[in-house]
């Protein structure tokens, strides 16, 4: 039968409501709770992850070691690519001993059989100490961070910090300097200070220094110290036409790995870098500017003029003599060779005050010198310029200055007359170098005879490399301590460039306080001290640069020679 309209309406009614209120399921049930639990899941995800954006892009980056994170700190190179500084990332073993859950007894004994350094008692004492950190070894070992990682104790803390490493040791400890930090240079010394600011930004540098000359420069200073039992030596290696610096050495050196303990070490003596800071009278090294000078105005004209030197000049309370007096009349040519005082205080006279003084300032010698170190020394002034000062400042007596202000003046002398600023950067390729004129092509030409004839027959003939037409000027001066000279403790030059015919380097070495020997046959002069120093530098770093020693080839000297009435002729009883 057919049912009325009502019911039928009422009874799918009912079956809708039934279909709607009827239980879940239990896989039902699961499925909603998984659904649940993953979109919780997928919520706190992503707070961390906005969480981690923000730190990552906004945190100042505070590490555990509550020291500011820093950024790489840039390499230093040599002038062929030589890393001489770099930063390396090392590990560092520290404490939070509110962090400890371990046996605090137990752990104290581990921590000092590891880090033997301190007792169980130290560690017993920081565990117990309720602080929240110590430094245990800075830097670590990697074998020790493994070690420490495997005692399991939340309270150790493993750290890396940067730490800058100079890869070749000690070399160049007085160019390089030191630095302990990436973010910023200690007060320290050397390029790592000068260059600081750009260091710090990540920035490299690539210096002029030729690590195979700063070895061989070092090493020979080094072993000529030990020989004339000198306390101190000082040498430079100068490119003639750029003013690049391609060696500086000071020693006693510092070790820029350990600075500190360089400092410490009791047999270092006046560890200063004695090539940029120290000043110095440097003795007959100064008549190649007379002598320049007076070419360059004209006083020396006639190479055959004769100057007598046979007795002391006295002026006023100064009594000028020649250690070793020739009692006759000398030769312009004679009076360098000979170096004698009396000669060239006379030709110095003739310059005048105001000439002198004026080629001294044209050679850059009343300011600091511009090389790229903080370490640099003003020149020690004569407070006048009377006669008396004149006659004694040419021959290198009452002035003082750096050695690196004399070798920038001999670049010149030798160069054709162009004097350049030394410099610690390596010089690019067509970028302009500065330069002043200090003399003329002439007479630049002159002092290249003049100090290849030194070293043939004068005072320097111990510098003499074979090959390498060495030229150059010794100079010998008693030692200034606490504005006094002191008897008997000179200090001893030897200035020069090579080779003579087309002059690239310039050499100048320093010992401070050498000592006579069997070695120098009692003499302690420069011809024997440093000259002795300035060839074996020579013969060694010649090749290395490309110079190849060569006999046929000289200066020519022909035109001054005959004026030397008394030729030398190296004997047996010559230093090598």
């Amino acid at each position: 039968m057919n049912a009325p309209a009502a019911l039928r309406l009422d009874r799918a009614d009912r079956i809708y409501l039934r279909d709607i209120a009827e239980p879940a399921t239990p896989m039902g049930v699961a499925q909603q709770r998984l659904m649940v639990i993953m979109l919780l899941f997928m919520l706190v995800s992503g707070v961390i992850a906005a969480r981690l954006v923000q730190i990552c892009l906004f945190s100042n980056n505070q590490g555990r070691s509550g020291l500011p994170a820093a950024g790489a700190r840039g390499a230093i190179y040599d002038r062929n690519g030589v890393p001489l500084a770099t930063t390396i990332k090392l590990w560092t073993v520290a404490i939070n001993p509110r962090k400890v859950l371990g046996d605090r007894e137990a752990l104290a004994i581990k921590l000092a059989q590891l880090m033997p350094e301190r007792s169980v008692q130290d560690y017993r004492r920081m565990l117990y100490s309720g602080k929240a950190f110590f430094y245990l070894r800075r830097p670590a070992p990697p074998e020790l961070a493994a070690a420490v990682n495997a005692l399991g104790d939340p309270g150790m803390v493993l750290l890396t910090e940067p730490r800058r490493l100079f890869p070749q040791g000690m070399l160049g400890g007085h160019i390089l300097g030191y630095s302990q930090m990436t973010a910023h240079g200690l007060t320290g010394i050397g390029a790592e200070r000068y260059f600081d600011a750009d260091l710090a930004k990540g920035g490299s540098v690539n210096l002029s220094i030729d690590t195979r000359v700063q070895a061989a420069l070092e090493d020979e200073i080094a072993r000529r110290m030990s020989e004339v039992s000198a306390i101190g030596g000082a040498g430079v290696v100068l490119d003639a036409d750029t003013g690049e610096v391609l060696g500086m050495a000071s020693l006693p050196d510092i070790n820029p790995n350990d600075p500190l303990k360089s400092a410490r070490d009791p047999n270092n003596h006046d560890m200063i870098n004695k090539v940029t800071l120290a000043t110095y009278e440097l003795g007959s090294t100064f008549k190649m500017l007379t002598f320049a000078n007076a070419i360059e105005h004209g006083v020396i004209t006639d190479w055959a003029k004769t100057y007598n030197v046979s007795s002391p000049l006295h002026i006023g309370s100064h009594t000028i003599h020649d250690d070793e007096p020739k009692h006759r009349a000398l030769t312009v040519p004679e009076v360098m060779t000979f170096s004698s005082n009396i000669g060239t205080a006379q030709i110095a006279e003739e310059i005048g005050p105001d000439r002198v003084k004026a080629f001294f300032g044209a050679a850059h010698m009343f300011t600091p010198t511009q090389i790229e170190l903080r370490e640099r020394g003003t020149p020690q002034l004569p407070r006048d310029w009377g006669r008396a000062t004149v006659m004694t400042t040419a021959f290198g007596h009452g002035i003082a200055v750096t050695p690196l202000h004399l070798a920038e003046a001999y670049a010149a002398l030798a160069n054709g007359g162009i004097w350049h600023p030394a410099t610690l950067l390596r010089h690019e390729p067509g970028k302009p170098v500065p330069a002043d004129r200090l003399v003329s092509e002439q007479t630049s030409a002159k002092m290249r005879q003049l100090m290849r004839l030194v070293v043939l027959q004068g005072t320097g003939t111990n510098a003499n490399a074979p090959g390498l037409r060495v030229g150059g000027k010794t100079g010998t001066a008693e030692k200034i301590v606490n504005g006094h000279y002191v008897k008997n403790s000179n200090i001893t030059t030897f200035a020069g460039a090579f080779p003579m015919d087309h002059p690239r380097y310039v050499v100048l070495v320093v010992l401070d306080d050498a000592k006579a020997s069997k070695g120098t046959y009692g003499f302690k002069t420069a011809g024997w001290m440093t000259a002795p120093l300035a060839k074996r530098i020579i013969a060694r770093i010649g090749p290395l640069l490309g110079i190849r020693p060569e006999d046929g080839k000289d200066v020519d000297e022909s035109d001054l020679m005959p004026l030397i009435l008394e030729k030398k002729v190296p004997g047996k009883n010559e230093v090598e």
